[in-house]
């Protein structure tokens, strides 16, 4: 039986689903050399008709199943995938050479003049930045690549102050102040609106509004809603009255953080993929609206990104105990590989673009249903 047209077809989680079902006896390796009386009392007694509550099956389904088996194709993958990481590295630094050259040849100090370049403006550097974010997994990592852009101050909006990661970002720039502020996003509007007044009557301006709060559990329906897409709603809603450019305001980016699963759901997790398809519609619609309210926005969609709380998260109506293992064992990028991409989505500024970043590789994706529907108002 040759699986490899269907693993690299399909990808190693859809594959996953139908290991269970190769019988032992069949070699899918004929290369590997196996012992015939193991072959032959060798019996599959973890099935998914086995206790599926028990943990050690989940390990078992997830390591035996998947990773001992396919180890080496696993590694393939990732090798693949790390070598057009460095090769996109290369290109980056061969055009940044190139564009250097350019302007030397040019000579320094030059005024513009026909045929140069514009710089393009810094969207992070010197800027006031309001994250609303946990500093977990990609929210840390991906302050730590804001506030190495410089930017004048970054506001962190969370529900839950944590000191050590406060530190952490304060010492990588001097030039940058880094603030908490005590922020739940599950409040009122009101609550939200009033927060927002201190901050603009003491920062007098802020340039960009950082969505990235976020909750995965199955178990809590109304607060995953709550967290993912109400919350986004409210805080959006709430700057809008010192940004919108029809109250006299100066307009401002909003970047949402949504996730791949919000056009691409993940099926076990229907209620934390809804939401984030729920927010990224809202980001479209915010994009277009730009003209009017001088606001733009943009959404930003992690694929499975690695992180050790995810083997805990649990599916809706428990359809697939070991879902967070077998999350994992499809080719996973970094957080920090995320951060770094968020921040140069920022930098781009691109005003309804839908970000993905799938593998460390950041692409824009068309959305299909600009091509199917609209409502021509």
């Amino acid at each position: 039986m040759n699986i490899f047209p269907a693993l690299l077809q399909n990808g190693i989680s859809y594959t996953a689903k139908n290991i269970c079902k190769i019988p032992r006896e069949h070699n899918p390796f004929p290369h590997v050399k196996r012992n015939p009386a193991e072959q032959k009392s060798s019996v599959r007694i973890h099935s998914r008709s086995s206790n599926p509550n028990d943990p050690d099956n989940c390990n078992y389904r997830a390591t035996n199943h998947i990773r001992a088996k396919y180890k080496h194709l696993i590694k393939v993958l990732r090798d693949d995938e790390e070598r057009k990481e460095l090769l996109n590295i290369d290109k980056i630094r061969e055009r940044k050479n190139n564009y250097n050259s350019m302007q030397n040849d040019k000579g320094k100090g030059k005024a513009k003049g026909k045929g140069q370049k514009e710089v393009k403006e810094q969207r992070i550097a010197g800027k006031n930045i309001i994250f609303v974010a946990g500093l977990g997994n990609i929210g840390m990592m991906a302050s730590r690549e804001i506030v190495k852009k410089g930017p004048k101050n970054l506001l962190i909006f969370g529900r839950v102050y944590k000191p050590k990661a406060m530190e952490e970002l304060k010492r990588i720039n001097n030039k940058t102040k880094v603030m908490f502020f005590h922020y739940d996003v599950t409040a009122p509007l009101d609550i939200s609106i009033a927060l927002l007044h201190k901050v603009f009557d003491y920062y007098k301006t802020i340039d960009l509004l950082i969505n990235g709060a976020g909750l995965l559990d199955e178990r809590q329906i109304a607060k995953t809603v709550e967290v993912n897409f109400t919350g986004t709603v409210n805080t959006t809603t709430a700057i809008m009255k010192f940004w919108d450019k029809r109250l006299g305001g100066p307009g401002g980016v909003v970047a949402n953080l949504c996730s791949a699963s919000a056009f691409n759901p993940i099926y076990q997790l229907p209620v934390y993929s809804a939401s984030k398809a729920a927010v990224l519609s809202f980001t479209i619609s915010l994009a277009k609206l730009a003209s009017l309210t001088g606001v733009t926005a943009f959404s930003f969609n992690p694929g499975i990104t690695r992180n050790e709380s995810k083997t805990k998260c649990n599916s809706w109506l428990n359809v697939e105990p070991c879902v967070g293992k077998l999350l994992l064992i499809h080719p996973v990028q970094t957080a920090n590989q995320a951060g770094k991409s968020l921040v140069v989505a920022i930098e781009a500024n691109r005003n309804g673009v839908i970000w993905k970043v799938d593998q460390g590789k950041l692409e824009a994706i068309k959305w299909l249903g600009h091509r199917h529907w609209d409502a021509g108002i």
